[in-house]
């Protein structure tokens, strides 16, 4: 017998900005490297030439097409309607060389800021259906679900779960929403999100210093024309509080948890400059943290973290720092309370900055991590007992399938 080279292919929106995306990418691709040193390794993303940049791997676009940010017409509708076609025969050619297709973490499932099914939720459900169609095997690791409003979403989205043969949540919530999705036989375990098994940085603590993590969130994809009001008012009141905190002496870094922050970012801290002339330079920053791990080193100098988007809440907690959530989802709710913070959350949308100023005070008078350290504890046995999991039930199996009879002599 010769057995050939094991080929795992990861796939999900990668490549194009979001940090949280590639931290849970980063942490399967080194598990990987660890555990199936020899494995051949693809990765399908949104951006092919990115994820090779950024992660040294092969990739491949997912998408037969992807329009250029910005452009419309009727030319690009028809173009993107003719592509979704194409994608049928273009995924099932794509996967005929793979063994394990993994969707390594990351809110495959949800819909909180994806309103259109023909996106993701198609192009997942295709590259399940192909897997399946050619006897490959399928894996949903440690990812976000939440119900779906839209039928269409809903019924790719059940599809997907029911076509893959190993499937895990990153909180009992997503599982919940599969089951409500119908999938009520074998739903699958939840293991913690998998960024959770990214290193820590070590950091000293600056003194009165407030980290807070900014996102261009815009309301619920339903309702896009609220869009532009939710956003105005987000900024007027992060600005409100930057300014409140600097009053009472504290400093101040912004920090984002996707590209498309950064410039709410620097507008913020335009607001804050314009209205508080007199700050010291050096009081009131925006950082240039572009990963988990780098965002990790800006939050463990903090005394406390404010923090929206869901990542940049489990950098907060992985460094053991007292965090505050505005949210717009019940994830991060779930999450604090799952480290003992349960009441350290706002919605996103409407939130009190006298109230949000109170909390950064009671978060920093907190003395004690102890539920914080024994959670982390928790969250590193259960993503090694997945690990060991995906090695002997997954990728061991796939291995075991690729075995070829030798030739003869």
């Amino acid at each position: 017998m010769r057995t050939t080279t094991l080929r795992v292919a990861t796939y999900g929106y990668f490549g194009m900005g979001n940090v949280g995306n590639e931290g849970s990418l980063s942490a399967f691709l080194a598990y990987l490297r660890d555990a199936h040193p020899d494995a051949a390794v693809h990765c399908f993303a949104a951006d092919a030439d990115a994820v090779r940049r950024e992660h040294g791997v092969a990739a491949t676009r997912l998408m037969a097409y992807r329009p250029a940010p910005g452009s419309s017409g009727l030319r690009v509708r028809a173009t993107k309607a003719g592509s979704r076609l194409w994608d049928v025969p273009r995924t099932f050619r794509l996967m005929r060389d793979v063994d394990v297709l993994v969707v390594p973490g990351t809110g495959v499932l949800e819909t909180q800021l994806m309103a259109q099914p023909w996106g993701l939720p198609y192009w997942l459900f295709l590259a399940a259906l192909s897997c399946r169609l050619r006897g490959r095997r399928v894996a949903l690791v440690s990812v976000g679900a939440e119900h779906a409003a839209h039928p269409v979403t809903r019924w790719l989205h059940r599809a997907t779960v029911r076509l893959a043969h190993y499937r895990s949540y990153r909180d009992d919530g997503s599982r919940q929403a599969v089951r409500a999705m119908g999938v009520s036989r074998a739903p699958g375990a939840v293991f913690p999100d998998l960024a959770f098994a990214l290193p820590v940085p070590t950091a000293s603590v600056r003194p009165g210093h407030v980290v807070i993590g900014v996102m261009a969130y815009q309301g619920a994809p339903e309702d896009p024309d609220r869009g532009p009001d939710v956003l105005r008012s987000y900024v007027e009141h992060m600005s409100q509080l930057v300014a409140r905190l600097l009053d009472d002496g504290a400093t101040v870094s912004l920090v984002i948890g996707d590209v498309a922050d950064f410039a709410l970012a620097e507008e913020i801290e335009g607001r804050v400059r314009a209205e508080r002339p007199g700050i010291d330079a050096g009081a009131l920053v925006v950082s240039r943290a572009g990963s988990l791990a780098e965002l990790m080193v800006e939050m463990a100098t903090a005394e406390v973290v404010v923090a929206s988007r869901f990542h940049n809440v489990i950098c907060a907690l992985k460094t053991c720092r007292p965090t505050i959530s505005l949210g717009y989802a019940g994830k991060n709710a779930r999450l604090l309370t799952e480290f003992g913070l349960a009441g350290f959350d706002q919605p996103m949308d409407a939130f009190d900055v006298d109230r949000l100023v109170e909390q950064v005070g009671e978060a920093r008078r907190r003395a004690s991590g102890t539920v914080m350290v024994e959670t982390l504890r928790r969250y590193d046995d259960e993503l090694g007992q997945q690990f060991r999991r995906l090695s002997t039930e997954l990728l061991g199996g796939a291995a075991a399938a690729r075995r070829e009879p030798a030739s003869s002599a």
